[in-house]
């Protein structure tokens, strides 16, 4: 019955196994609205963050469409700049007060203004305690430049990269949540990027903000509202991220699922941890 099995050498094998691509903008859209329903503190954070991945997924796909391809990780301004007006102008129709009215000046300010702007944020490592940069313009900047950033590592397809890597092998950002999935005879351990979405595996009992590996030291907190999301906490340096359970929920979306997660992120700030990453929504 058929030839003879082929087997890849142990030596040739990769030691951590691929990971599955980014989410979709439309499975990410679609689980906010699932997660909308499910959980009520979370409803408004959710359902805006629907309407925002919608305008995320054109410019996505407008650059996706372009002919210019180049790996390399650089601010195109020729290229994005033109897609920029549009994006926040659109903004202004879902945004609450504050946000929309710098929306809105953005969108019809010169080019300069919008070239400092971007180039203040993507050159500021999209550090969220900037001195340099407002609240508003870091929203505006970090939810136009994620599709682009998506899109230059969009070749980099979710691989183990260094297991005790703890910021991003593609772009260098920090992580803004974790993700533990069915490998072998356990659950695999990852890091998903805050900005440009890449996944890779990381260490599974290590603290990415510090590398504390004493159990002892590294707590777990879970609640029974969303049992697949956990808090990994660190009593050495006070940092946490959120983990995405996915041996739990596997039709959770990590991007998503932590964003729903406001409950645990409030009683982790009550609880004097501090957040590895603040989200797209600055939490």
């Amino acid at each position: 019955m058929g030839g003879t099995p082929e087997f890849t050498p142990i030596s040739e094998q990769p030691l951590t196994p691929e990971l599955p691509p980014r989410p979709s903008y439309a499975q990410r859209i679609q689980r906010a609205h699932d997660l909308a329903d499910r959980y009520s503190s979370a409803a408004e954070l959710l359902r805006f963050y629907a309407r925002l991945a919608f305008h995320q997924q054109h410019i996505f796909e407008s650059l996706a469409a372009s002919e210019v391809r180049d790996e390399t990780w650089t601010l195109h301004l020729e290229l994005i700049l033109p897609l920029f007006p549009d994006f926040v102008r659109s903004l202004t129709e879902i945004s609450p007060a504050p946000l929309r009215d710098r929306a809105a000046e953005l969108a019809s300010a010169d080019i300069a203004e919008q070239t400092h702007v971007l180039t203040e944020f993507w050159n500021n490592g999209f550090a969220q305690d900037s001195l340099t940069t407002a609240a508003a313009d870091r929203f505006l900047s970090l939810a136009f430049l994620q599709p682009y950033s998506e899109w230059l590592a969009q070749p980099a397809s979710n691989s183990s990269g260094a297991p005790g890597q703890s910021t991003c092998p593609v772009c260098g950002s920090e992580p803004i949540c974790a993700v533990l999935r069915d490998r072998g005879h356990g659950a695999g351990r990852s890091l998903v990027c805050s900005l440009c979405m890449y996944e890779w595996s990381f260490l599974r009992v290590v603290c990415p903000a510090c590398g504390e590996e004493r159990f002892e030291s590294l707590p777990v907190f879970t609640s029974q509202e969303m049992p697949h999301v956990r808090i990994d906490a660190c009593d050495t340096c006070h940092h946490y991220i959120n983990t995405i359970d996915m041996t739990k929920d596997g039709l959770a979306v990590p991007v998503v699922d932590e964003l729903a997660a406001v409950s645990l992120d409030l009683w982790a700030a009550e609880n004097h941890y501090q957040k590895l990453t603040a989200n797209i929504a600055g939490i």
